[in-house]
């Protein structure tokens, strides 16, 4: 028996190609245009011999060792650096990569198999990016039976939500997008979107799968929101301040989690419970209920 390969047809090319466009441009708005927009306008370009460095001019110096290495140490200093590579988005990214590649080597190897092995020659390190770019290229299908515009409409609302972060939480010394009094109270009232999207992007489907996981997922996030803010109030007490930034500032002379080492236990164990990680994936239960609220998701949807 022959088996024939599909035939190559021309709209369904322009189609894929298209969607991977919309998805690209969509990430690109959500997370990629603020930061940007943070970098172009609230950070002040690095200044060295009286010059203001431009990509022209970096471009320029950095074959010329002599030009090029006190203007490196220069950029380091800068609140650009910061934010854009170390403490900010671009380590928070890789740390966030690491440990998810070291998580799926884990339980691969306490389930008795490989891993990650393929894509990448050291150990499969670049099965991340594969399935970034896999997650792309899928077809999203949405079930017949689904409330279409909200079904679509989730997947984008939990990213925007997670975005809206940016603007609460310090990124380098002395700044923030939105430094507000109560800028704890406003990242609480932030999570407090995340099970209401769940729930409204599990009940969409018109699946007994993902509205099972959606109703878990609600349960667990909600009664685990208790013990996350009462493990900052000692925090609270202790800064006397609701304000992120000062939070943060009071934390440079001495590290006030030498007196809290309950809070920051019970902090590490509600976020596991808020992010749904194991042992905490109750909502997520592959043996029993295939993947929770996220069943019906697929290609850039699930990504999402």
């Amino acid at each position: 028996m022959s088996i024939l390969a599909p035939k190559f047809r021309l709209s369904y090319f322009l189609k894929s190609l298209t969607d991977n466009i919309f998805w690209i441009v969509v990430i690109f708005t959500l997370v990629g245009l603020p930061i940007l927009f943070i970098v172009l306008f609230f950070v002040q370009l690095p200044v060295y011999q009286s010059e203001l460095i431009n990509p022209f001019l970096a471009l320029t110096w950095i074959f010329h060792p002599e030009l090029a290495l006190p203007m490196l140490k220069a950029f380091l200093l800068t609140d650009m650096f910061r934010i854009i590579a170390f403490p900010g988005f671009g380590f928070a990214v890789l740390i966030a990569a690491s440990v998810i590649f070291i998580e799926r080597k884990m339980l691969a190897k306490l389930q008795l198999r490989v891993g990650p092995f393929y894509c990448g020659k050291v150990e499969g390190i670049l099965q991340l990016m594969a399935d970034g770019l896999k997650l792309v290229s899928k077809e999203i299908i949405i079930p017949a039976k689904a409330d279409k515009p909200i079904f679509i409409a989730a997947p984008l609302l939990f990213i925007g939500t997670a975005a809206a972060f940016v603007a609460l939480i310090p990124v380098a010394p002395g700044w923030v997008v939105a430094n507000i009094d109560l800028g704890l109270i406003a990242v609480f009232a932030v999570i407090g979107f995340f099970p209401i999207i769940t729930v409204l992007s599990s009940w969409s489907a018109n699946s007994k799968y993902p509205f099972i996981g959606g109703i878990r997922a609600l349960y667990q996030m909600v009664s685990f929101e208790i013990p996350l803010i009462l493990s900052l109030l000692g925090v609270v007490i202790l800064t006397g301040t609701l304000n992120l930034s000062e939070i943060v500032e009071s934390q440079a002379n001495f590290p006030w989690i030498i007196f809290l080492p309950i809070g920051a236990i019970v902090f590490f164990v509600a976020m596991l419970a808020e992010l749904e990680r194991i042992p905490f994936d109750l909502p997520e239960a592959e043996s029993e209920i295939v993947a929770g609220w996220l069943t019906e998701l697929s290609g850039m949807m699930y990504g999402l």
